[in-house]
């Protein structure tokens, strides 16, 4: 079983909760909706403590353990090192609040991806980083299917995505407007309704999309391994 098939099944050692410290945060920000009140933000509050918190230990769980494999893996990677690495850092504080926001499979495989490839060194400017970081936390799953979709077009997904046309046009406009495709369309076109779902057309990635592609695509290091 590959690297990157199967979810964490392994326990860090014990650190200090943090239990405390999760609840005053999420009671708080439900105290100030108006809608709430104090007492029912103080029963939700419980109720959400639990889930959050499971979320982000398998998060941290799942990424340790692939971190510790990786130094079986690729010549020179410490896991001990990154503690030093500021890049790998940053990005772990910003990923980890992106993941415990989100249960998508295609979210969370991309910030999981990010981070292991900055560990890697391979990673754009801190401020690309960020950005990219940024991207992967406002996005659906359609918008990382359509991107992959574009970088290899093929039939079977262009009709998938033509079944439900509204939502992946309105992704197709999100990509472009972020500048991570290139629309090849006639500019007289550009502005026209079409009957046609976009996906149809012709949207090679811009070199800003191939970055932020080979950020949260599987490290290259591992490929063949």
């Amino acid at each position: 079983m590959g690297l990157f098939d199967e979810p964490s099944k392994q326990t860090l050692p014990s650190e200090p909760t943090l239990e405390d410290h999760r609840s005053a945060i999420i009671k708080g920000t439900l105290s100030s909706i108006p809608v709430l009140g104090g007492v029912l933000a103080e029963e939700l509050g419980l109720v959400l403590v639990t889930p959050l918190a499971r979320r982000r230990d398998a998060w941290f769980e799942d990424i340790a353990r692939r971190l510790r494999e990786l130094e079986g893996r690729v010549d020179g990677f410490r896991f001990e090192d990154l503690g030093n690495n500021e890049q790998f850092v940053s990005a772990m504080v910003q990923a980890t609040q992106s993941a415990i926001k989100t249960h998508t499979k295609e979210k969370l495989e991309a910030l999981r991806n990010a981070v292991l490839n900055i560990a890697l060194g391979n990673a754009p400017a801190d401020d690309l980083q960020s950005i990219f970081l940024n991207l992967v936390d406002s996005f659906t799953p359609v918008h990382l299917q359509l991107l992959r979709f574009f970088q290899h077009p093929n039939s079977v997904d262009r009709d998938r995505f033509r079944a439900e046309r509204w939502v992946n046009d309105q992704a197709t406009v999100d990509l472009l407007s972020r500048g991570l495709i290139q629309d090849t369309r006639p500019i007289a076109a550009r502005n026209r309704d079409s009957e046609e779902s976009l996906v149809t057309g012709d949207w090679p990635l811009s070199n800003l999309g191939k970055q932020f592609l080979e950020l949260v695509l599987d490290p290259p290091q591992l490929a063949g391994k």
